[in-house]
């Protein structure tokens, strides 16, 4: 039986683990681990987060892990549910423990903010020398939808082809639909600039703006992304299609439902500066990745070149206030 671990229990964390401890035909074991030794603690011993989504409960199949090198003996398949900016240092931490071939499935939806890598890149560096494979898991999957039983679809990238089915039926159930893709860059970058999308979709929204400008304002945006994914990147234009789960699928969920991202911009829209709207997400335990990506903007891509994209950036970075930037993004888009 193969074990299948998840390092990170937060938000989608917990909602992925959830949904693998419902599988019922599972031949594999299943196994959890989170850096806050509260949380660890609790998951172990009331099988329901701390937190979040209570009372939705954990089964004793689940095996609360009491530190990563527990988590990752034997391992065979390890989820990363954790953010962009920490996955450096948790992979640092695992990297001893790693004495066997591994898949690493990533759910992190963003850019690192200080050097611009993918997940991929990252993940590269840090495991040098080690016996790996590298997947990432994306698609229209807001949490709370994936615990009431979905139906959801995702886009499951790896270049290992051979792969797909095995990795495949461990997500895979009557309340996920998974569509295997070999386009890992394409998929990273549409994970990471939908949760951009979905911050000026919301701030947009709160600046009053007509819905069907910000519908144009972000179908001008996604062309944009585009652009950088399969001209700076190699990725497939496929991947970037209105049927793409990972893009068309998710772009739709993030620039349209309620999301942690759109809530972000929204508030950011209704004057709310940056650091109050960042802060009052925090406090509501809401991480918001898309500013990740916003800030390693100039790191990713010659950003002048994206005029929408550059608006967003000189937004964030200071440059713009937000009546400028309402200016801006209202009257002064290129075709």
């Amino acid at each position: 039986m193969k074990k299948v671990s998840i390092y990170g229990i937060g938000n989608f964390g917990y909602a992925i683990l959830k949904h693998l401890d419902r599988k019922e035909a599972s031949d594999f074991s299943l196994n959890a681990y989170d850096r806050n030794p509260l949380l660890n603690t609790h998951l172990d011993s009331q099988r329901q987060h701390l937190s979040l989504f209570k009372p939705v409960e954990i089964s004793r199949r689940v095996l609360i892990a009491p530190n990563s090198q527990a988590l990752l003996a034997d391992c065979d398949v390890l989820i990363l549910s954790v953010t962009s900016d920490s996955v450096g240092a948790v992979l640092e931490e695992i990297a001893p423990f790693i004495q066997k071939p591994l898949t690493i499935v990533n759910t992190s939806k963003a850019f690192h903010s200080q050097t611009g890598l993918r997940i991929s890149e990252i993940v590269a560096e840090k495991l040098t020398g080690k016996d790996y494979t590298y997947a990432m898991l994306s698609g229209g999957m807001i949490a709370s939808d994936l615990l009431n039983h979905g139906p959801l679809g995702a886009s499951l990238a790896c270049r290992e082809t051979d792969l797909w089915p095995e990795l495949a039926s461990i997500f895979a159930s009557e309340h996920l639909f998974v569509y295997p893709t070999d386009d890992v860059a394409g998929v990273e970058c549409a994970a990471a600039f939908k949760n951009v999308l979905s911050i000026l979709a919301g701030i947009t929204n709160g600046l009053g703006l007509p819905y069907s400008v910000e519908t144009r304002i972000i179908s001008r945006a996604a062309a944009e992304v585009e652009a950088i994914a399969t001209k700076q990147f190699g990725a497939q234009a496929k991947t970037f299609s209105l049927g793409s789960q990972c893009w068309g699928n998710d772009l739709w969920v993030s620039c349209t439902g309620k999301t942690r991202n759109k809530e972000f911009g929204i508030l950011v829209g209704q004057g709310l500066s940056i650091e109050e709207a960042e802060q009052k997400m925090k406090a509501e335990k809401k991480t918001i990745e898309g500013l990740k990506t916003i800030t390693a903007l100039p790191l990713i891509t010659k950003i002048e070149d994206y005029h929408i994209l550059h608006l967003i950036h000189r937004l964030f970075s200071g440059e713009l206030n937000l009546a400028q930037f309402k200016t801006e993004i209202s009257h002064r888009s290129k075709p």
